[in-house]
This record gives C-alpha cells, sequence and structure tokens, in this order.
C-alpha cells in the first residue's frame, strides 16, 4: 500500500514537480495541494486496480480520501527554503 505522506516525502515530491515544470514554482498553497492530492489518489487508485486501464484507475480516483493537507505542503515548502532534508 502507497505510504502515507510525510514532510519529507513531499518535499521530494515538490522538488521534482518544481524541476519537471518550473512555471509551478509560482503556484499557491491551495494549488500545490489539490495537484499533489491528484497525484498521490491516483497513485493509490492505480495501485488497487492494477490490471485495470487508465481510464477505469482514473474512473475510481474518488474512492480515495484526500490525505495531504496545507499545513504539510507550507511545511515541506519551508523544509525546501531552508535546505534542510
Amino acid at each position: 500500500m502507497t505510504d502515507a505522506p510525510s514532510v519529507s516525502r513531499l518535499a521530494g515530491q515538490i522538488e521534482y514537480l518544481f524541476e519537471d515544470r518550473p512555471e509551478l514554482r509560482g503556484a499557491s498553497v491551495d494549488e500545490l495541494v489539490e495537484r499533489l492530492n491528484h497525484d498521490d489518489r491516483f497513485a493509490r487508485a492505480r495501485e488497487a486496480y492494477q490490471a485495470e486501464s487508465d481510464d477505469y484507475v482514473r474512473s475510481r480516483v474518488d474512492e480515495f480520501e484526500a490525505r495531504i493537507t496545507a499545513a504539510l505542503v507550507e511545511e515541506a515548502l519551508q523544509r525546501l527554503q531552508g535546505g534542510k532534508s
């Protein structure tokens, strides 16, 4: 099962996201929360429905609760800005 999000893991994901999509560096915390929750929920749906098509998995994403909060993202961003790991 996909591990619960941690500040450390989110910091890594955000860092990778910023490298892959530099325009997201200016995104609000709420926009990052939405994006990270989407990715997290899809990953958990993909894990749960491994044998199914991407379209089927996308149709099941709403079965999975959003687990990433603004507070977690803010703390992860602070960790990135402070250079702490």
